[in-house]
């Protein structure tokens, strides 16, 4: 078998299989921020900036859960590779139980102190007014946030990725419809303006909750679990379990502190560099959409072969997906400069925040490649392959070495524009990309956690 054969069918269909549901899925929940934007748009560039700003804090709550779901679908998908259902049903229980754990104070702070959240990022008193009453009712969904992600993560690396599609679409669908109606007041309902928003994404997650409970356990899936399955765990069980895990939960709170210091930066720049941050990351989010599902498809794809025992064969598909990844990212990198200003339409803003929106695109797509290369290698193949010692030294050090000092000077120092601050910090991603194909090359981010793993004896 070849790194370049590109007509190995075996490859396509677990990659696909897997990695299409999940790409639909990132491409939903992405459009679901970017329905949000658009109808908030509608209200001006203020309201723009406050979501932005308010989003911040959600921000760092979702990549808490992603490293923790991230890192225990390592287990998942290497348990499931041997099928070893209860030990798949154990690492569900443990996800779920730090997931709710973070939800609680993330949810006291959104609630009870949303202006001390917002006032870090942004000066403006309005933007802080609205940020603040928009947070304090999007905190209420945490919770409901930490039980979804539990359950469709690790549904992906059960091979049930159309699960947590279903439910996905149907909150979208709902949220959209409740967006219209509650921010500017349409068939009969209120006209909450931006609180409308807050109350439209609740539901919605509320709703995208049930469907993804009701399903599994309808259906009886692989995670149906009864809580009895949740507990019981031996301290070798534990020790095996979060030595890999808790690199991944501090990765990402590291990475989500770091990146969203940008904001901080951006804010000095004025609140027309905040709304047009907002709109391209929700813009280009679209655009990566499908790598994002690529990276968790190989993640799953490559846990599962070594859980089989076949890790020659995840070496190889490993770097296929690298070459694959970046191929399609050279691609989409000229799809956003040509249809990326089409979006602008949507969004209520002036010209001079929309030229500023247009340069910024063309910066986002300079580095379209490796950003898409770093999410494949970093959450695919380095988390897949259980190396997330490694992924999490490479993820944290580019932001804070590089990207953070990079803001100052662009913006304290030079005094540039957001799009010329944008480049500079993302000289991080080139960085991250170099080191994480040299790791890949090596071969050395291969391990295997469950080989001698039984779930029959790693029970208290």
């Amino acid at each position: 078998m070849k790194v370049l054969d590109f007509r190995d069918r075996r490859y396509w269909r677990l990659v696909l299989t897997t990695g299409l549901p999940i790409m639909v899925q990132n491409l939903i929940f992405n459009s679901f921020s970017l329905v949000d934007n658009i109808l908030v748009g509608g209200l001006g560039e203020v309201n723009i900036a406050s979501v932005g700003v308010a989003n911040k804090l959600s921000f760092i709550y979702m990549l808490f859960l992603f490293g923790i779901n991230s890192g225990t679908n390592i287990f998942s998908a290497q348990y499931w590779g041997k099928r070893d259902l209860k030990g798949v049903r154990r690492v569900l229980g443990l996800s779920l139980g730090l997931g709710l754990t973070i939800s609680l104070p993330f949810t006291l702070i959104g609630i009870f102190a949303p202006h001390h959240i917002i006032d870090i990022f942004s000066n403006d008193p309005e933007v802080i007014r609205l940020g603040a009453s928009y947070l304090a009712i999007v905190a209420l969904a945490f919770p409901i946030n930490a039980i979804s992600s539990s359950y469709g993560m690790q549904s992906r690396g059960v091979g049930r990725a159309n699960v947590p599609l279903i439910a996905s679409t149907i909150g979208f669908l709902l949220n959209a419809f409740l967006d219209y109606a509650l921010i500017y007041g349409k068939f009969g309902f209120p006209n909450m303006g931006i609180e409308g928003a807050a109350l439209a994404t609740l539901l919605s997650k509320i709703v995208e909750c049930s469907v993804l409970l009701g399903i599994t356990y309808y259906n009886k899936y692989e995670l149906a679990a009864k809580f009895s399955e949740f507990t019981g765990y031996s301290r070798e069980f534990l020790k095996r379990f979060f030595r890999p895990v808790l690199p991944v939960i501090f990765n990402e709170m590291f990475w989500a502190v770091g990146v969203s210091s940008y904001t901080y930066f951006y804010g000095v720049l004025g609140t027309e560099a905040l709304a047009t941050v907002q709109i391209l990351d929700v813009v280009n989010s679209i655009f990566i959409s499908a790598f994002m599902g690529l990276g968790h498809a190989v993640g799953a794809v490559i846990g599962n072969l070594i859980g089989a025992g076949e890790e020659d064969v995840a070496r190889i598909y490993a770097k296929r997906s690298a070459l694959v990844s970046a191929s399609f990212g050279f691609f989409m990198s000229f799809v956003l400069i040509l249809v990326g200003p089409s979006f602008l339409g949507f969004f209520s803003i002036n010209e001079a925040t929309r030229r500023l929106c247009e340069l910024t695109i063309i910066v986002y797509a300079i580095y379209m490649i490796p950003k898409v290369t770093n999410h494949l290698m970093i959450v695919g193949v380095l988390r897949g392959g259980g190396d997330t010692i490694f992924s999490a030294l490479i993820d944290v050090g580019a932001p804070w070495l590089i990207g953070i000092p990079m803001a100052y000077l662009g913006v304290r120092v030079l005094e540039w524009p957001v799009y010329l601050v944008m480049a500079l910090i993302n000289l991080e991603e080139l960085t991250k990309a170099c080191v994480g194909i040299g790791r890949l090359l090596s071969g050395k981010w291969l391990h295997n956690l469950v080989k001698d793993s039984d779930s029959a004896v790693d029970v208290a």
